[in-house]
């Protein structure tokens, strides 16, 4: 009985009323009335609880009994106060495993530093700011590389390069010397070419030099240019410019006195110039000078950049200053100490 009544509800939903009106010749492909929207969730509910509690009313409804409404309400609602969410089961948490090793390190960056990095940086304070004096012994005494590390300089400048008056790009005379050999090509002719040789050029040539280049030659770090030959090296622009190569006045590689430009960049001429990030890269020496040493360079190159201050820059010129080595830690250095030792020590 109960699957009969069931049966009879669903069709009672779904077939149209009935109507004592003759059929019309359209009426199977436009019925004249549609069974209630309203009749479709209730009709699902009808055939997913028990047969026995549904049962159709005259209007197409379904009318529930009040137990068993309330026992299939309650196989859901009981999961709500079981602590789960939704009443759906249990959020997953996944298992946590205590960290270990450079895993349980805070900062990201230090989780894929060497032991050697991680045991030497522990010698200095991430955020203090240190003098001159103190930065260069703690630089020496966190070198453990197997070979000669440089010693350098890293300054963060308020300049924009991308503006032509915030351009910054110089050289500087370290008086104590970088500590390692230069290579020197010049590129002149007549009697200049027997002059380079005298002044300890490494290379000298004209246009069979200019040919070597351009074939590839690049056995050389630096490369002097006499003002007469500018016009031919102009061709090698493309060549020399992304390696930093390229001849130029502002960076000394271009002079009429190719002996003392020689003489310069033996003893310990360096060039330097602001990226597009505004930051200034100058090595100063080897880790292995006397501390003395290193001082009066780093000092050099404090004094260099300071009197080379574009006119365009505006506002705070000094923003941040460090010192390290090529494998060592970075020690930041308090830029007013800097500038006042600077001013004592000259």
């Amino acid at each position: 009985m109960a699957t009969a009544a069931a049966a009879s509800a669903s069709s009672s939903l779904l077939a149209p009323a009935a109507s004592t009106a003759p059929a019309a010749p359209n009426a199977l492909l436009f019925p004249s009335s549609v069974p209630s929207l309203r009749a479709y969730p209730r009709l699902l509910l009808a055939f997913r609880r028990p047969a026995a509690a549904a049962v159709a009313d005259p209007q197409g409804a379904v009318l529930e009994e009040e137990e068993v409404d309330a026992d299939q309400r309650g196989r859901y609602d009981d999961d709500e106060d079981d602590g789960y969410e939704g009443g759906r089961g249990p959020a997953f948490t996944p298992p946590t495993r205590p960290r270990t090793g450079k895993a349980a390190l805070p900062l990201k960056r230090d989780r894929t530093r060497s032991k050697r990095f991680l045991e030497i940086q522990k010698l200095r304070e991430s955020k203090k700011e240190y003098d001159v004096p103190t930065a260069i012994s703690l630089m020496k005494q966190m070198v453990s590389a197997k070979f000669k590390e440089s010693a350098e300089a890293h300054f963060r400048m308020n300049l924009d390069p991308k503006y032509n008056d915030q351009q910054l790009r110089a050289t500087v005379n370290l008086p104590k010397g970088t500590g390692q050999s230069v290579k020197i090509a010049v590129l002149t002719q007549g009697e200049k070419i027997d002059e380079a040789r005298a002044a300890g050029a490494d290379i000298v040539g004209g246009d069979d030099l200019i040919e070597q280049i351009k074939g590839g030659f690049m056995e050389f770090d630096k490369l002097i240019a006499s003002p007469d030959m500018m016009p031919k090296v102009a061709g090698l622009g493309k060549i020399l410019g992304p390696r930093g190569l390229m001849p130029n006045p502002k960076a000394g590689t271009v002079s009429p006195n190719i002996t003392q430009a020689i003489e310069e960049f033996k003893k310990g001429k360096v060039e330097y110039r602001v990226d597009k990030t505004g930051i200034v890269h100058i090595p100063f020496g080897k880790v292995d000078f006397p501390e003395e040493d290193l001082i009066a360079n780093f000092m050099a190159v404090v004094r260099s950049v300071e009197r080379n201050k574009p006119s365009g820059a505006k506002g705070i010129y000094w923003k941040t200053a460090y010192l390290c080595s090529s494998m060592g830690p970075s020690i930041k250095l308090n830029i007013k100490e800097m500038l006042d030792y600077g001013s004592e020590s000259s």
